[in-house]
């Protein structure tokens, strides 16, 4: 129920920043004809400007990622500003891709950039403040927003439940909580429910004898009041679980991240092909004469080296690197560290700038990576390093990734402890959680820049 509310308040909110958003539009293009002394040339193309702002804006919505929906209009500082840039960007993208298709020149280019710039601070102020205002004028529609709410169970049970509803008064009405005892006839709690005349009864699943929470349910459907049952784990642990539904039978899972949706899967499989593309034939097949003529004069043996790694779901494949060590080396398994006797000469300076990372895009053009993801480590590692962090294997819910977050935020190279390992789970899981192909082209630019520039943990 209320998640459909939630739905029903990010629909509204959408649109009222729509509205203002146009009405931004019509403004600043009267404030052109108070500075400049004359009307802007073709007001009908700037009628078309309009309508590319609309949609863009709609497109943006009905792309935003979960997370930022739930916000809308409450976020925090840096939540609103990063939802404010993304809906400034896919403005001034609309604005630039209609100019490249129409290379219509009676649109002022100044208007259109003043416009985007313009759309920041208005988006900003409604994402951190907007969704108090809609329901401000919500309750003064008299549409009655707040359900009077009350929750019946233990003592302990209740002030842990009531704490979490007392944080979301703009949508509930708390109530003094029913405290009832394991051995409170259910009649006698009945009509304690009954008299305190709730909108919304929460209530324990376990707590109570199963007749009597049959019995509450029925009474409010009898009633007309709804009925809540928190997860426990949900309670308890601040698990967030969202119901699913298979055929009739009702789960409860994890949130779905959103590499999970087939959509998103699509285009970041159409990203990875793309770059593998582009990339295969003019850097990959020529780096291999370079490299094998290294290898010729310093360390005769096979192009490839091929090894065992984790994959996505805990899949193994093989992955491809440019041999930089010896054919015969005491532990290939062993992490390679600052003066590896095991490298040949000439292999650091293809491991420092990353040329023996190259290979790897035959990977992801066959499927098993992806050019954006968790770096994918040997089965021993994987199991060492799940020790140090509880949801270190979330990783394995994506593609690995021939670059990452954690390798363009420094995490690079060998892992000398547990706080590396944590630092890079860190940063692995803040991308299976909030993944976009923008986040995608992102990080394989600035890739790029660390291509250039080497960290020092680049041996």
């Amino acid at each position: 129920m209320i998640s459909q509310r939630e739905k029903g308040i990010y629909l509204s909110f959408c649109t009222a920043q729509i509205v203002l958003a146009l009405l931004l539009f019509g403004l600043f293009y009267l404030a052109n004809d108070f500075f400049r002394g004359a009307w802007l040339p073709a007001p009908a193309a700037y009628l078309q400007i309009m309508a590319v702002m609309l949609l863009a804006m709609v497109m943006e919505a009905a792309t935003r990622p979960d997370p930022q929906r739930v916000n809308a209009g409450r976020a925090q500082r840096r939540p609103a500003i990063g939802l404010s840039r993304r809906q400034s960007l896919w403005v001034a993208g609309g604005f630039a891709l209609f100019i490249a298709l129409t290379r219509d020149t009676t649109i002022s280019r100044l208007f259109l950039v003043g416009l985007s710039v313009l759309t920041f601070p208005l988006f900003y102020i409604t994402n951190r403040h907007g969704r108090h205002w809609l329901l401000k004028i919500f309750r003064l529609g008299d549409l009655r927003m707040k359900l009077r709410t009350v929750v019946v169970g233990s003592e302990d049970w209740a002030r842990s439940v009531q704490e979490k509803i007392d944080g979301f008064r703009d949508l509930f009405d708390p109530q003094p909580p029913l405290i009832c005892r394991p051995d409170e006839p259910v009649e006698d709690l009945l009509a304690r429910v009954t008299a305190s005349q709730p909108d919304l009864l929460v209530l324990p699943s376990r707590e109570l004898p199963y007749e009597t929470v049959t019995q509450l349910l029925a009474l409010g459907d009898r009633s007309g009041f709804r009925c809540w049952i928190p997860v426990e784990m949900s309670r308890r642990h601040g698990r967030r679980f969202e119901l699913q539904d298979l055929g009739g039978l009702s789960v409860l899972s994890p949130p779905t991240l959103p590499l999970a949706i087939t959509y998103n899967r699509a285009v970041k499989r159409v990203f990875d092909i793309a770059v593998s593309a582009i990339i295969i034939p003019p850097v990959v097949l020529p780096l291999m004469a370079v490299v094998w003529t290294i290898q010729r004069f310093n360390s005769p043996g096979p192009l490839f080296y091929r090894q065992q790694r984790v994959g996505e779901n805990g899949k193994i494949f093989q992955i491809l690197k440019f041999r930089t060590m010896h054919v015969e080396n005491d532990n290939e398994a062993r992490q390679a560290s600052r003066g590896d006797q095991r490298i040949y000469r000439g292999g650091g300076w293809l491991r420092r700038l990353s040329v023996d990372e190259f290979p790897q895009f035959i990977n992801v053009l066959l499927g098993d990576m992806s050019v954006v993801g968790p770096r994918p480590h040997m089965v021993a590692h994987e199991r060492e390093f799940e020790k140090y962090h509880e949801l270190y294997g979330s990783r394995r819910y994506v593609k690995p990734g021939v670059t990452g977050l954690a390798q363009v935020e420094g995490y690079r190279g060998e892992v000398k402890d547990a706080a590396d390992v944590r630092g890079r789970a860190r940063y692995d899981l803040f991308y299976v959680k909030h993944w976009c192909i923008g986040l995608d082209v992102r990080l394989a630019l600035q890739t790029l820049g660390v291509l250039v520039s080497p960290p020092a943990k680049a041996y």
